[in-house]
């Protein structure tokens, strides 16, 4: 009966934030082909170009210790480990905020994104809000307040892309894309703390009983630093090389082929990664506390593993199959006909967010299975695998729709290699528990 109340519990959660970034994403998608006619494919291949720095910086900002917060067992060491990733995303920020009042425009002319130099000062503020909004949303994850998350995504998505709609039609520049983009986290982050301050009484019992939880004290910033040292030794290194890797193609086809050619993929970077974030990241979100209780408990996480990844392969084909065989129709139809080059891409891209999507369930798995400093040497490998078929797609086939497609085929090979190690020292773990 408690295994069957476990499921069950478990998965209420996944439904409940499913449901809140469904919402979300309706919400996102409702008003896309509002913002897509608005700005045009330029506009929006400066934001991804943007963005791209964004999602580059944001691993450095608290180091990735945000992501351990669900880990210790009792609420006090968590609260240590809170304020140390504060503590650490402000300092960097400060830090890049400097160097890029120094050599903003060096690093802008080095790196030919001369049309994004003016808006550079916004990352700083940008990378601390991300590490602010990751922070509040792992201790929510942790207190199992997925309603409120599930809630204030709709919330935030209905403002967010509400106030692009209502500036674009005011004034539909880069500068209100860049802003609303710089701010969005910011917004979201608050909102979640409100929230959470507004319902605190709702909150779940302290993850170790009252009766042992003061038997010794609450761990230093120092302590919790030390005994998660493997978040920024591995999984931080190997956070930052896979964004890197990941973000690259839309600076490589900003520099190669124009921001118009950013902006196609972009947009269908954005319109892509929504059932894998629809689904599979809600999926990862409720099942990373469930793999860390089950690893405390000394339970096997093969089999949660498995269910989890077969079942995302299901559900995915749908999505994605339909983008690969009508992409071109789709994105003309829905976004604009400006935007039918996008659908070429779209069709291409579909097959590795469908891989991505697959994985998630493994890639929550990885600090739970102490896989970080191995997943360290992997990203390496796999980032020199997408920088050679960038290469392969500029050097050699010089078209914007081949170096896609190139990226596309490492993207595949990457995470499919992924699962299959998991998976594998899932199964080896769940021996060695058994024995």
């Amino acid at each position: 009966m408690l295994a069957d109340a476990s499921r069950n519990r478990l998965l209420r959660n996944i439904l409940t934030v499913v449901t809140g970034t469904a919402g979300a994403q309706a919400v996102t998608m409702a008003l896309m082909p509002v913002i897509t006619r608005l700005y045009g494919p330029e506009a929006y291949g400066v934001l991804g170009v943007f963005l791209s720095l964004v999602m580059m910086t944001v691993p450095v900002a608290a180091l990735t210790y945000p992501m351990a917060i669900v880990l210790p067992r009792r609420d006090v060491d968590a609260h240590s480990l809170i304020r140390l990733s504060l503590l650490t995303g402000a300092l960097f920020a400060g830090i890049s905020a400097l160097l890029l009042a120094v050599w903003g425009t060096q690093l802008a002319n080095m790196l030919d994104m001369q049309p994004v130099e003016p808006y550079l000062m916004l990352l700083p503020f940008t990378m601390f809000s991300a590490a602010a909004l990751e922070i509040i949303q792992q201790w929510l994850y942790r207190k199992q307040r997925f309603r409120l998350t599930a809630s204030t995504g709709i919330l935030h998505s209905l403002v967010f892309n509400g106030g692009r709609c209502l500036a674009g039609l005011i004034h539909p520049t880069v500068v209100v894309l860049l802003c609303t983009t710089a701010f969005s986290q910011a917004l979201q982050a608050l909102m979640l703390l409100v929230g959470f301050k507004r319902t605190a009484h709702k909150q779940a019992p302290a993850s170790v009983p009252a009766e042992h939880a003061d038997t010794e004290p609450p761990a230093t910033m120092r302590e919790m630093a030390l005994r998660h040292s493997d978040f920024p030794l591995f999984r931080f290194p190997q956070l930052l090389i896979n964004t890197l890797s990941q973000n690259l193609p839309t600076l490589v086809l900003a520099a190669h082929f124009g921001v118009a050619a950013a902006g196609f993929f972009a947009l269908c970077k954005q319109t892509l990664s929504m059932p894998t974030n629809l689904i599979g990241k809600s999926v990862a979100d409720v099942y990373y506390p469930r793999l860390s209780k089950a690893a405390h408990n000394k339970e096997p996480i093969a089999g949660l593993l498995m269910k989890a990844t077969c079942a995302l392969g299901l559900v995915g084909l749908v999505p994605f199959g339909l983008v690969f065989a009508a992409g071109p129709w789709l994105f003309a139809f829905v976004f604009g006909s400006e935007w039918h080059v996008a659908g070429e891409f779209a069709r291409w891209l579909a097959l590795g967010e469908y891989m991505i999507l697959v994985s998630r369930p493994c890639t929550v798995a990885v600090p739970v299975l102490n896989l970080q400093g191995r997943f360290l040497i992997f990203e390496i490998v796999s980032t020199a695998l997408r920088i050679g078929s960038l290469a392969v797609g500029v050097l050699l086939l010089d078209e914007a729709l081949s170096t896609v497609m190139s990226f596309v085929g490492a993207t595949i090979l990457i995470y499919t290699a992924m699962i299959l190690i998991v998976l594998f020292e899932a199964r080896r773990a769940t021996h060695h528990t058994t024995a």
